[in-house]
């Protein structure tokens, strides 16, 4: 029999530790450059498109802008896969001796868990609104067009098509990347992370998820660093990611039922579909 079969003492035998530890050291390391490209490139994909969109916003540059971003979260997505089982991503359990503050006090997680309820539902509540009463959605239209993130959003019906698709992309994709991949990356779950437990994790997740959304200026990335921290609060408090993903989408999705340019102002929808300047609008 050959030597390579790797029995009773055979080299192939005496090698397969070495493999693994050598398929264990590589796994750890394209963690390291994962985690790295989604601090650092994640967040440079659509700049140049931001920009120009900052510039001069219209329907079909809105449109290439949500494509792109629907199909770089879920090749980024998709890779956190190849790195990490999705039950690792899915699950956020302290483990003991993780969070005594908020796992070991009835209270505090009592006060924690009505406190994210009630930012939740603050946020959610616009949407409920226009959603039973379409005349209440006139009111937000001033607030929604002096917004510094006007030049983004959807007003024709298929850019309201394709912000569905980009909101449970966001949902998905930015949950198991942020509140999965990093987090547990950082907190020391993977293979090439850096082990500084669950509480940095989830502080230093937030805050790259923040960073993630520096097209959005100051005021952005300071506001998606809170709903961060929010996000990974949640999971924390249930164990997992399902309704941080349900959340994140719905947050997303309310903008379809509090901003309708086409049926609230015709005339003002007419020129955001063919273009404006995002400066002097």
């Amino acid at each position: 029999m050959p030597a390579a079969s790797g029995l009773n003492g055979h080299p192939a035998a005496s090698r397969s530790p070495g493999w693994a530890m050598d398929i264990h050291r590589y796994i750890g390391l394209a963690q390291v450059i994962f985690a790295i490209a989604l601090v650092v490139v994640f967040p440079l994909i659509d700049q140049p498109a931001m920009r120009r969109l900052k510039q001069f916003s219209s329907g079909a540059a809105r449109l290439a802008l949500y494509r792109r971003s629907v199909a770089a979260t879920w090749i980024f997505a998709l890779v956190a896969l190849t790195l990490a089982p999705l039950n690792t991503l899915l699950r956020v359990m302290p483990q003991h001796g993780e969070l005594a503050w908020l796992v070991d006090h009835v209270v505090i997680r009592a006060m924690a868990t009505a406190l994210v309820t009630l930012l939740f539902a603050w946020v959610l509540w616009p949407g409920a609104q226009c959603a039973w009463n379409k005349r209440i959605r006139q009111k937000y239209f001033p607030a929604y067009r002096a917004s510094f993130i006007c030049f983004l959003l959807p007003v024709a019906r298929e850019e309201r098509m394709w912000w569905i698709w980009l909101s449970i992309t966001a949902g998905i994709g930015e949950e198991l990347l942020y509140r999965g991949f990093m987090l547990h990356f950082l907190r020391g779950d993977l293979a090439g992370g850096p082990a500084w437990g669950l509480t940095l994790a989830w502080l230093l997740s937030s805050c790259a998820f923040g960073a993630a959304h520096v097209y959005q200026g100051v005021r952005g990335v300071t506001e998606t660093t809170i709903a961060g921290l929010t996000f990974g609060l949640l999971a924390l408090l249930t164990g997992n990611l399902v309704l941080p993903i349900v959340l994140h989408s719905l947050i997303d999705l309310r903008i379809l039922l509090t901003y309708h340019p086409m049926q609230d102002a015709p005339d003002e929808a007419v020129t955001l579909i063919s273009g404006f300047s995002s400066q002097n609008h």
